[in-house]
């Protein structure tokens, strides 16, 4: 397997910290721009005149793009390199959520959100192989851990921040803010990022193969575990907000910053699990999968999300939801390293990082239409946490039984895995 002395000469090896802060920045002003949409979306559905149904498709709109573009965008990833598409993919969502705070009709904030959906589709393929290109073996699932931390972190910094702009100045200023963040980001990246050596040898660009991968069952105990997670994540990065205002009958500043406390929660209790997860591992065989017992323990803390609707007050939820996304968090850092471990080829990791997520964001797309449909069905959030629940206990089993041993993502002459 790569280590960071492969890939990063001996004497650049403490930059790698550098471009690790400014990879997890990218994933904060990626998730604080989907944490804007939820904040603002009681503003955003009263002005449009929004049903609750009507409401999860318009949150769930940057998915579609996000959804179909997760593959294409990860081999563009692997063909250019992270140091150009980054740069792109970040400006290019930047600019969809400036020229969303100036649209005035659904159908035209629908198109912004799916331009959103295109420019976020290589980014966490691009974490994935940051990491693997940067981190040593051992450092792999925390540094991980630490990326996917950007999630928690974006959307806390998100909430709060567009959570006061809203209340003070209205949803549109808080998106152009945003929008203004990552542009900002894309130059910084650009110029801090090294470019490619042409004096050492690179492994020719190279397209997966997905019967190959289809054959593996460790590729598909990756994909279950990655599924079932995404789902929750999708849930909670669309709906959170609107749940805390709904409960606990909370203004929208309130619900922003109430928000904000679970997602700091759990951002902070995730690098610790990331580190717990490294230290319980690092007698384990990596190559065989011995990170998968990780996974497995992460999530089934996470379904403890399931747990939900038994919390009535802001001192019970709170701090049930910033254990369970922290493990969530934890256990989808735990999942990509192991999709790094077991992966043979390291120049395609892109490619099937995207393909993994491809599967899992087409799950994530149901669940803030289902939540939509079950809330205007029953008028509370219940059935969709003990739903939530089941569905990540399902990826913690995919996660125990099936990724056991390295798999190929191209074809090998003796058709072996």
């Amino acid at each position: 397997m790569q280590t960071v002395s492969q890939t990063v000469p001996e004497d650049r090896r403490p930059f790698r910290f550098v471009i690790y802060a400014l990879t997890i920045a990218m994933c904060v002003i990626c998730y604080g721009d989907r944490a804007a949409l939820s904040v603002g979306m009681p503003q955003i559905a009263h002005e449009f005149a929004l049903t609750p149904g009507e409401t999860g498709w318009v949150l769930s709109s940057f998915l579609w793009s996000y959804f179909i573009l997760n593959l294409p965008g990860a081999i563009l990833l692997d063909r250019f390199g992270v140091r150009v598409i980054g740069a792109a993919a970040v400006a290019l969502w930047s600019i969809a959520m400036i020229l969303g705070s100036l649209t005035a009709t659904v159908p035209a904030f629908i198109a912004t959100r799916i331009l959103l959906g295109v420019g976020e589709a290589p980014t966490f393929a691009l974490g994935n192989k940051v990491v693997r290109a940067w981190a040593p073996l051992h450092e792999r699932g925390l540094m991980m851990t630490a990326f996917i931390c950007g999630i928690p972190i974006g959307l806390a910094c998100g909430a709060a921040s567009s959570g006061w702009l809203i209340a003070n100045y209205g949803w549109r200023p808080a998106f152009s803010f945003l929008g203004v963040l990552g542009l900002v980001w894309s130059v910084i990246w650009l110029l801090t990022h090294p470019r490619p050596s042409r004096n050492t040898g690179t492994t020719p660009f190279a397209l997966i193969s997905v019967p190959t991968l289809f054959r593996s069952s460790a590729f598909w105990g990756i994909v279950i575990a990655q599924c079932c997670a995404n789902y929750a994540n999708f849930l909670l990065m669309s709906w959170l907000p609107i749940i805390m205002r709904q409960t606990l009958h909370l203004g929208t500043a309130q619900s922003g910053a109430y928000t904000a406390y679970c997602y700091v929660g759990a951002a902070i209790l995730s690098i610790t699990a990331g580190k717990i997860g490294e230290t319980l591992v690092r007698r384990s065989d990596l190559s065989l999968g011995g990170r998968r017992k990780v996974v497995c323990l992460y999530l089934v803390l996470a379904s403890s999300m399931g747990f939900l609707p038994l919390c009535a007050t802001a001192g019970t939820i709170i701090p049930l939801l910033a254990i369970s996304m922290a493990f969530m968090a934890g256990g989808t850092g735990a999942n990509m390293a192991l999709l790094a471990d077991l992966l043979v080829e390291d120049e395609i990791l892109g490619s099937v990082t995207g393909l993994t997520l491809t599967f899992s964001n087409g799950l994530g797309i149901l669940a803030p239409v289902m939540t939509g449909y079950l809330l205007q069905a029953t008028g509370n959030f219940h059935g969709v946490f003990y739903i939530t629940g089941i569905i990540i206990l399902c990826g913690a089993l995919a996660a125990a039984f099936l990724p056991r041993r390295p798999f190929h993502g191209r074809p090998q002459p003796d058709h072996t895995q």
